[in-house]
């Protein structure tokens, strides 16, 4: 209410002041009303929080180094951990690994061990709580859901006897009955199909929630409680993932682990192991010539007495083998590209053979695979969020099949240069042979035995390095991830804050509570 009053200075002062007499008074007016809704909007939420489930969180880091030859932290994971180029375009390489990490790309594979199909929940102390599948009585297979908006939808099951049971879908008001089935049997229902098998022992549930869907399950259960987060100083992230189920959250921790590290190096390994392969088989064969034009050359000098051949011949000799060096790295060169070729016409996944273009030296078609890899991890985090039709989305794949098209060109024409500079190295090694010719019968047939013995030796010399490098890449690729603490959980639940959420219920309460009784008040003193 404004007071007025004077003062030798002021001759009138006014104050607008609050009556807090008259504020208890209110208050006092309408205590047990206050307390009431208090208590009861307080009880309501502690009866909420004690029917919420709760999650256990599991914890693990990982270290992963980077590749040799990388720039700023970490590789850039997945198919794009194996291309061994630094984080350029989209985000820091730390983020990449972290990203891969909780995409739906690495869990594919772990939801067919771990299923979210069908979840089973038992009713107890006034809430539900979710059992393990091999804790339960029966066992959901072949399970199809034909409508996309009924994934995750409730279903109970009922025994009618040993063999039998019925299925009920609960409503608002009440059950609708699916219908009478046998154990070990294919169901069709207009909503699902599915077969429930029984087993021995175990609870038989009183809930059952059919999710189905990997990428449903992936959307709504996986993603909200899978984490990475990265250490800005160390290459450490930290993988943590939040479950009803304490046992299934660590086995599903250390198989997307698995899933990440087999993802992350695979193809590395896949290449490593083609290119080894080919080496060893191409050193046995080399090895064999080698001793043998050895044998052939002594027994030559030996019978023609021949020390070594002239100065001319020498040069010659030399100038040949030059170019023979070349053509023996071109011909590798092309053999590891006609691999690349035929990899990319048969496999989706083009951006894993940088490993290889790195050994040929093509940074063109490097480059364009860092920015198609930055272009697939959008596009993956995109399609978690929007549907194909989405602009943006649309743009990216449009992009995507851009550049995978530039690549497949440019490693054709990649392939056409190296077949012209073997071409250009075999006319100038006719050449070499030709003034080869001119030389004596006995000397130029030493030359000729010399050439192939130090060609081979060359040759064999030249794929032992290749095949220790091979050797070394494969080795790093499986040593880069390394668990640096191991997988915990921790006993106490992680979520729900029970205890925080009653004493925000009661303030909230006892708020509104007030706010009612003034606006009681305000409406009582208007009549």
């Amino acid at each position: 209410m404004p007071n007025h009053y004077t003062t030798p200075n002021n001759p009138m002062i006014e104050e607008d002041e609050i009556d807090l007499r008259e504020l208890f008074r209110t208050i006092g007016r309408y205590k047990w009303s206050i307390f009431f809704l208090t208590l009861i909007i307080t009880l309501i939420t502690a009866a909420v929080a004690y029917r919420m489930p709760k999650y256990y969180k599991t914890t693990t880091v990982i270290e992963v180094k980077p590749k040799a030859g990388d720039r700023g932290g970490f590789s850039l994971g997945g198919a794009g951990a194996l291309l061994g180029l630094g984080g350029s375009g989209g985000g820091s390489s730390t983020e990449k690994d972290a990203a891969l990490l909780s995409m739906y790309r690495t869990s594919d594979k772990v939801l067919d061990k771990i299923s979210y199909a069908a979840q089973f929940y038992r009713y107890g102390k006034f809430r539900y709580t979710e059992i393990p599948e091999n804790n339960c009585s029966i066992t959901i297979k072949d399970l199809k859901i034909h409508d996309y908006k009924k994934y995750g939808m409730e279903i109970r099951l009922e025994p009618t006897s040993s063999n039998q049971f019925k299925l009920l879908m609960p409503g608002r008001i009440s059950d609708t009955l699916l219908g009478e089935f046998a154990y070990d049997t294919p169901i069709h229902t207009a909503y699902f199909d599915l077969t429930i098998h029984k087993n021995a022992k175990g609870a038989l549930p009183d809930k059952i929630l059919l999710n189905a869907d990997k990428h449903y399950v992936f959307g709504k259960i996986i993603s909200k409680n899978l984490s990475a987060s990265i250490d800005k100083i160390n290459p450490f992230i930290t993988v943590s993932y939040l479950d009803t189920l304490p046992r299934r959250a660590e086995r599903y921790v250390q198989r997307v682990i698995n899933a990440y590290i087999k993802l992350s190096v695979g193809f590395e390994i896949e290449d490593a192991d083609i290119t080894l392969r080919m080496l060893n088989k191409q050193i046995a064969e080399i090895e064999a010539k080698v001793k043998s034009d050895a044998g052939k050359m002594e027994r030559f000098k030996a019978d023609k007495k021949i020390l070594s051949p002239n100065i001319q011949a020498q040069v010659t000799i030399r100038g040949r083998e030059k170019t023979e060096d070349k053509l023996i790295q071109i011909n590798y060169q092309l053999d590891l590209l006609k691999q690349l070729i035929h990899f990319v016409k048969t496999h989706k996944n083009i951006d894993s053979i940088a490993p290889t273009l790195t050994e040929l030296k093509d940074d063109p078609t490097i480059a364009l695979i860092t920015k198609l890899q930055a272009l697939q991890l959008e596009a993956t985090s995109l399609s978690q969020e929007f549907k194909p039709a989405y602009p943006k989305l649309k743009s990216l794949r449009s992009q995507i099949r851009s550049i995978k098209s530039k690549i497949r060109s440019n490693l054709a024409n990649l392939q056409k240069t190296l077949q012209a500079r073997a071409r250009s190295l075999k006319k100038i090694q006719k050449t070499y042979s030709r003034k080869l010719q001119e030389a004596p019968t006995a000397e130029r047939e030493m030359t000729d035995l010399l050439r192939e013995y130090k060609y081979n030796e060359k040759l064999y010399a030249y794929l032992l390095q290749k095949r220790s490098t091979a050797e070394i890449k494969k080795a790093e690729a499986i040593s880069r991830f390394r668990t640096i603490e191991p997988i915990y959980t921790n006993p106490a639940p992680a979520k729900p804050k029970k205890a925080l959420i009653v004493i925000v219920g009661f303030i909230t309460a006892l708020m509104l509570s007030i706010f009612l009784a003034f606006f009681r008040e305000f409406l009582r003193k208007e009549n």
